[in-house]
């Protein structure tokens, strides 16, 4: 039977809106009721493929307006601003959507897989092999290889405090456009870490991997054996998500199950609300109350509001 490499006409349009698998990619609160959220519909083998970048308007009516369709996938996306997003494509390409104009750029080399974005002036793209680009204030630029490292997440509160984690305990400090590493006791595959301004981290990971580093002393916290995917604060309180359970929050040393929305990736926060993209939902938390939307397919896109009663409510 061919495929979608040997038809490279093949689309979306051509499948049975069961065919169709949806992914929720990232997700931010704009202000308000607004939301960016990126979204890639697939077949089951990947190989077909189209990608969105929304912006929902969450009021008394959910509404949207589609800012970027492509027909390849959308790796992952940063809103810089309510009109400024950053797009990572399939194959290094890079997109910038800005009110004066649209424009793509391609790097050079490597396998890239996130794109994280300090503020305005500072983004990070980074992925297979240690590859790595920085772009503060101008053009991208390449960092410095680390060997074979698989990086999985960049973060930092300052652009003098930038770290990446990855795969076999992988940890480093980016000085300038190098990585030095942070040697570290244990050789978990981590996925996510948080920086804090004081110069506390947290790194989470597969299998339960959950750590904090404090004056460079690495505790152990303990949790559930899951596979967690992000840790991140928001209005005083560290939250940990996974692909097991849903959302964790700590305390003291242990990290507790909170809430049960099924599976919980990536998480962005604004000073109103933490943003967590599920497998094709977006989940909102202000602190307190939980609401969110997700995206179906019947030959067409939509968005649909969720009842929160069917994820741990």
């Amino acid at each position: 039977m061919a495929n979608a490499y040997d038809d490279p006409g093949r689309t979306i349009d051509d499948l049975a809106p069961e065919e169709v698998d949806i992914e929720a990619i990232d997700a931010f609160h704009l202000g308000g009721t607004r939301y960016a959220a990126s979204f890639e519909l697939s077949d089951e083998d990947s190989e077909v493929v189209r990608s969105f970048l929304l912006m929902v308007d969450f009021g008394a009516t959910l509404t949207y307006s589609v800012r970027m369709r492509i027909d390849k996938s959308i790796l992952s996306h940063a809103s810089l601003s309510p009109d400024h997003h950053v797009v990572l494509q399939l194959g290094r390409h890079v997109h910038d959507l800005t009110p004066g104009g649209d424009s793509v750029t391609t790097l050079q080399d490597g396998v890239l897989r996130r794109l994280w974005h300090l503020d305005a002036g500072h983004q990070y793209v980074y992925g297979d092999r240690s590859t790595a680009y920085a772009r503060e204030g101008g053009a991208w630029e390449r960092i410095e290889g680390y060997g074979n490292a698989v990086f999985r997440c960049i973060h930092g509160p300052r652009a003098d405090m930038i770290h990446a984690c990855g795969n076999r305990g992988v940890l480093a400090r980016l000085e300038g456009r190098r990585w030095v590493p942070v040697d570290l006791p244990v050789q978990r595959n981590f996925h996510a870490i948080e920086v804090m301004p004081d110069g506390a981290i947290h790194v989470c990971g597969a299998r339960g991997a959950a750590y904090a580093i404090v004056d460079d002393e690495l505790t152990e916290l303990q949790s559930q054996p899951w596979d967690y995917m992000g840790v991140l604060s928001f209005k005083g309180r560290r939250y940990w998500t996974d692909a097991n359970y849903g959302i964790s929050v700590q305390k003291g040393n242990v990290v507790e199950p909170l809430r049960e929305l099924g599976q919980a990736f990536y998480m962005h926060a604004s000073d109103e609300k933490l943003v967590i993209s599920g497998w094709k939902e977006v989940f909102i938390f202000d602190g307190e109350n939980w609401e969110g939307f997700e995206m179906g397919y019947d030959g067409n896109i939509f968005l649909r509001r969720l009842d929160m009663a069917d994820y741990g409510g």
